[in-house]
């Protein structure tokens, strides 16, 4: 195993549409080019130093817990771990259901992978995952139909070519995003999102995804209040946007849009509205990448692409 690495991981703005679909609660979250990282570094010196000092550098507690939770069972002794160096960098803002937490458990499972040699299969990554706290489908390389709170179903779908980005408006102020999954009571049949998303994976329609995030946001409307939604929504279709989504833990939407339809200064002049600016202060622009944890060997300064963490045994629920 090479001395260095440097592990990344994409955020979530928000999921294309949550909600009941086959008789329970189901989501597809997608990544953004927005990234946390982890900085894996074996120590060098005298090996009776090592693991003197602590190695984990500003690791969440989410990280280390789950760290702590899944060495054991990957052959990791505490000794092993300490030869490492772990720095985390966090770029992904917190509490606003950009999947923060999700990404940094990824990063530590990813890892963990990397030091004990071993090859982890997508419910592995997933019970692990959920054994925390309720994931988000961003861990796989596509759009994925996921039971988010135990990972017991989980569809890999697909989706269309071309280029896709997204203007994600954010409420000020953040949220404890699993108490906020409590306040919820109740859940909306989101079984038309659904049934849009698949037609436009199989017609290759990015317009169908749009709407079934559209559908999705609205359903979610009354028991997850997004101010000026509606007027959002009407401005967003009027200049040719594909839809809008949700945070459906956080505060955040997103106005999904192809670059080559829409004129993004041209889009956020429309929205520059006093009560959309006051109701959605702080606004982001992103594009959507692949899922999973990536990871680059640090070569005297040079980061070359190695390998990652993307790959999942056709094994899934169907």
């Amino acid at each position: 195993m090479s001395s260095c690495y440097t592990l990344r991981m994409p955020a979530s703005c928000g999921e294309l549409f949550q909600g009941r679909i086959l008789g329970e609660e189901k989501l597809i979250s997608y990544p953004v080019n927005l990234y946390n990282y982890l900085s894996l570094e074996k120590k060098r010196g005298n090996a009776d130093y090592i693991g003197k000092e602590n190695c984990f550098y500003n690791l969440p507690d989410k990280m280390l817990s789950l760290i702590k939770m899944a060495a054991c069972d990957l052959g990791i002794t505490t000794s092993l771990l300490a030869e490492y160096s772990w720095q985390h960098s966090q770029l992904i803002p917190a509490g606003k259901g950009l999947a923060s937490s999700t990404a940094d458990l990824m990063l530590a499972l990813t890892a963990l992978s990397l030091i004990s040699q071993k090859k982890l299969s997508c419910q592995d990554i997933l019970d692990y995952l959920t054994a925390i706290e309720p994931t988000d489908s961003i861990i796989f390389p596509e759009l994925t139909l996921l039971e988010q709170n135990d990972g017991s179903y989980w569809q890999q779908m697909g989706q269309p070519e071309g280029k896709v980005r997204v203007l994600a408006l954010a409420q000020p102020g953040i949220c404890d995003t699993l108490s906020h999954r409590k306040l919820r009571n109740k859940i909306p049949d989101v079984t038309e999102s659904w049934q849009l998303f698949q037609q436009g994976v199989e017609e290759q329609d990015w317009g169908l995804i749009g709407k079934a995030a559209t559908f999705s946001a609205r359903a979610w409307q009354r028991y997850l209040y997004y101010p000026r939604l509606e007027k959002i929504i009407t401005k967003a279709e009027k200049k040719g946007c594909l839809g809008v989504n949700i945070a459906h833990s956080g505060n955040v939407l997103g106005i999904l849009y192809q670059p080559e339809r829409v004129n993004i200064e041209d889009l956020k002049s429309t929205l520059h509205t006093p009560e959309i600016n006051t109701s959605y202060p702080d606004n982001w622009e992103f594009e959507l990448v692949k899922g999973g944890a990536e990871i680059f060997q640090d070569n005297h300064q040079q980061f070359d692409k190695i390998n990652s963490v993307r790959t999942c045994p056709d094994n899934q629920l169907t």
